[in-house]
């Protein structure tokens, strides 16, 4: 009996402690996105039909499959352009496009972005906007 007691305790204690890890993963996972959020400025960039989260600091953009963001158009170089952001502020640089990147009509090397911004490459007119919270959680 005093075997089974002690099986019973020490299972019991192994789930609490489970439970303990659960919930503190929980709470880190939330106030890692609250932090991501105020250093991106709860950025996106979109265009017809899709939208690019920027989950990260640096995004490389290109036609390359190992581009963070793959615009699949010939018109859009290998490797495009990168974003990348610091305390809430974006920034775009062409990284040796041959199209170039405009923003907001101006041919530019390096550009600090604000909301409802237009960046052309090659073909492709991204709009860089604050996220949409109701269109993403449909």
């Amino acid at each position: 009996m005093d075997d089974f007691l002690i099986c019973a305790v020490s299972a019991g204690a192994f789930d609490l402690g489970i439970l303990v890890l659960i919930i503190c993963a929980y709470c880190e996972k939330r106030s890692a996105v609250k932090r991501w959020g105020r250093i991106s400025a709860d950025m996106e960039l979109v265009e017809p039909g899709v939208t690019y989260p920027l989950g990260c600091d640096e995004i490389l953009i290109g036609r390359h499959a190992s581009a963070d963001i793959r615009l699949a158009d010939i018109s859009v170089s290998r490797y495009h352009a990168m974003l990348s952001v610091t305390n809430g502020v974006w920034v775009i640089r062409d990284i040796g496009s041959k199209s170039g990147v405009y923003v907001n009509g101006n041919l530019v090397k390096e550009k600090k972005l604000s909301e409802n911004d237009t960046i052309t490459l090659g073909n492709r007119r991204l709009i860089f906007r604050k996220i949409r919270r109701k269109e993403r959680n449909q």
